[in-house]
C-alpha cells in the first residue's frame, strides 16, 4: 500500500511539473505585482519589466521581420490559461520575432505571453485612438481549443437510458467559448 501511495505522489508531481506552460526559472523573472490595469494606464512606467499576460487573439499581422498579435486581455487560471473571455481590462500588442502563421494564430485562439514591456503603440480602434501596451514576446503559449468541459457545479439530473430503460445520472455540460 505504501508503494502505491509513493507511486501516486511521484506520478502526480511529474504530471504537475511536466505540464507547466513556462519553466520555473523563467517565471522567477516575471514581476507578479504588475497588474494589467496599471500597465494599460502607463506602459512607459514599466518598460524593461517582465510580465505574463494572456487573452484571446483579435488579429495577427505580419511585418518584414516580426509578427504582431493583437490580444484582448483576460484573467489567467492556475495553469496560466486565459479564462472569462467576456471580461477584459483592455487590449495589448505582442511583438514576436519571425513569422507567426495567421491560420494558426487566428482570431479567437487563447494565448499566454511571457515577455518584456517595450512601450506603447497608439492606433485607431473604431473612431478613437487607443493606446496599446506592447510586449516583446520571449515565450508564447497557444492553447488548444477545449470543446467540452464538465460543469464545475456537477448538476446531475435523472433521465431514461436506452433499452431496457434503466435510470441513469448525467452530468450537465457546457461548451467553452
Amino acid at each position: 500500500m505504501k508503494k502505491l501511495a509513493g507511486w501516486i505522489l511521484v506520478l502526480g508531481g511529474f504530471m504537475t511539473f511536466s505540464c507547466a506552460p513556462f519553466p520555473r526559472e523563467v517565471m522567477k523573472q516575471v514581476d507578479p505585482s504588475i497588474r494589467f490595469q496599471e500597465l494599460r494606464k502607463d506602459p512607459e512606467k514599466y518598460v524593461g519589466k517582465k510580465v505574463l499576460f494572456g487573452g484571446v487573439i483579435i488579429e495577427t499581422l505580419n511585418r518584414k521581420d516580426e509578427s504582431v498579435l493583437k490580444v484582448i486581455q483576460t484573467e489567467l487560471d492556475i495553469e496560466k490559461r486565459p479564462i472569462r473571455p467576456d471580461q477584459s481590462a483592455g487590449r495589448f500588442w505582442v511583438r514576436a520575432a519571425g513569422f507567426l502563421d495567421p491560420a494558426i494564430y487566428r482570431q479567437g485562439r487563447e494565448v499566454t505571453v511571457l515577455g518584456e514591456v517595450v512601450g506603447k503603440e497608439v492606433s485607431p480602434l473604431g473612431e478613437i485612438e487607443y493606446t496599446y501596451p506592447v510586449i516583446l514576446a520571449e515565450k508564447i503559449r497557444l492553447w488548444e481549443k477545449s470543446p467540452l468541459v464538465l460543469s464545475p457545479y456537477f448538476n446531475w439530473y435523472w433521465g431514461w437510458g436506452p433499452y431496457p430503460y434503466w435510470w441513469y445520472f448525467s452530468p450537465s455540460i457546457y461548451y467553452r467559448w
